[in-house]
């Protein structure tokens, strides 16, 4: 905040575009944009005022016309901004109690999007001091951000979290719901670590969206149970078709919460387990024929000849592998159900595993927190960026047709799909 002043205010266009310096030159880039920055946020702030008291400048009032305020001259005002300070004279209004300007709040030191880009850098990992440094190597002027500036940029982020993991999720059109966990060390004076579980949907629109965010001390069928059946608490409806990994507690948890889902077990892992029974040296010839079963078939019909030829191949010479492939393997296969477009993505859970690795990332540069609320917090602000932009699933009206086909059918459309597999296996 600075000096009030009374003097004249730029009113017109005209006079706007007067106030420009002939010698442009003289800026940099910057500089000329922080110039442009002060005349507009003045000639911005002035039209509202105009509008509210529904006069222009030395205009009395008409008529029965009432008195709503009075222009009360300016005040030298200074902002952060991503591109440096700015400093501008903003017109005073007073004896109007109800003017709310969209551009300036009372006490105002920076504008929304400015405490939105700091609070990224946080997410990001950039400390306060670092926050100063790389702001001032960008606008060449030094910010006036102190920790507890960018302390309360992040209290914002803790509770924006604490109100998002209370909201209701009845309306919540979930499609797909991929259900992971992530181990971290997370809370200062401790040497264990904790399962941060994550849920995350896809929506009819063919958007994504993070449903919950929660943490645990293990991932056993009580953890995964209780994670779960807080989603359902919450108003969720069963989703078409659950992803998750081959954990027994987040499968025990589906199979007891969402009986009307599908399940899709990521396939990831499951050729990961069965390669696990096979010897180094001829780890590149079982993995080409498991994707020939997950990755390289067309059709449901196609992908069970590609099991029984892996089961003709290796029963004798890797049994350990054959038994770990037969575990669960309808459910490995659930995706060749669903649309052709989507089974690039449903039928893994990699989507969850890119953003585990970003979560690793970040919480390794700031090791243990102090606060578990604050570690979820950025968890959750993580997860809710990378959701951002992503490209969506196509949910046109024959994908949506299909949908509804395997909600409405899905108990038939199982059976035959676990009975066709034994009959290729026998």
């Amino acid at each position: 905040m600075g000096r009030k002043r009374n003097m004249p205010t730029v009113t017109s266009q005209e006079n706007l575009v007067n106030a420009v310096p002939t010698d442009l030159q003289s800026f940099s880039t910057l500089g000329l944009l922080r110039f442009g920055g002060e005349l507009l946020l003045k000639k911005a702030v002035e039209e509202e005022i105009t509008r509210y008291l529904g006069r222009g400048f030395y205009e009395h009032l008409k008529g029965n016309q009432e008195s709503t305020g009075y222009r009360n001259g300016i005040r030298e005002t200074t902002i952060d901004t991503p591109i440096g300070q700015v400093t501008y004279d903003r017109p005073l209004l007073t004896g109007a109690p109800d003017f709310r300007s969209q551009y300036h709040t009372p006490y105002m030191r920076r504008p929304e999007e400015f405490a939105q880009a700091v609070g990224d850098m946080h997410v990001n990992g950039v400390s306060s001091r670092n926050v100063k440094r790389a702001l001032k190597a960008v606008t060449g002027t030094k910010v006036r951000l102190s920790k507890s500036a960018v302390s309360r940029v992040t209290k914002r982020i803790r509770l924006e979290f604490g109100e998002w993991k209370k909201r209701k999720l009845k309306d919540v059109p979930a499609v797909y719901l991929f259900l992971d966990a992530i181990r971290v060390k997370m809370r200062v004076g401790s040497t264990a670590k904790d399962s941060v579980m994550i849920a995350y949907a896809v929506l009819e629109d063919g958007s994504f969206e993070t449903l919950a965010i929660a943490t645990r001390n293990s991932e056993s069928d009580a953890a995964w149970g209780s994670f779960i059946y807080d989603l359902k608490r919450r108003g969720l409806k069963d989703p078409l078709l659950v992803v998750s990994d081959g954990n027994h507690g987040v499968i025990a948890a589906i199979e007891s919460h969402f009986p009307e889902s599908w399940r899709q077990r990521c396939v990831r892992h499951k050729v990961e387990n069965v390669l696990e029974c096979v010897p180094s040296e001829d780890e590149a010839n079982v993995r080409e024929e498991l994707d020939k079963i997950f990755y390289g078939a067309t059709s449901l019909e196609q992908a069970k000849l590609a099991v029984n030829e892996f089961k003709r191949r290796y029963r004798n010479v890797y049994p350990s592998a054959i038994e770990c492939l037969e575990r669960d393997l309808a459910q490995c296969l659930t995706f060749y159900m669903f649309p052709q477009s989507h089974w690039r993505r449903i039928r893994t859970s990699n989507r969850l595993e890119r953003m585990n690795l970003e979560i690793r990332r970040r919480l390794k540069t700031i090791g243990r927190h102090p606060f578990e609320e604050g570690c979820l917090a950025l968890v959750y602000r993580i997860c809710t960026r990378h959701a951002e932009g992503k490209k969506g699933f196509l949910a046109d009206d024959l994908v949506r047709a299909l949908w509804s086909r395997l909600r409405d059918k899905k108990i038939e459309m199982l059976t035959q799909l676990e009975l066709g597999l034994e009959l290729q296996a026998a």
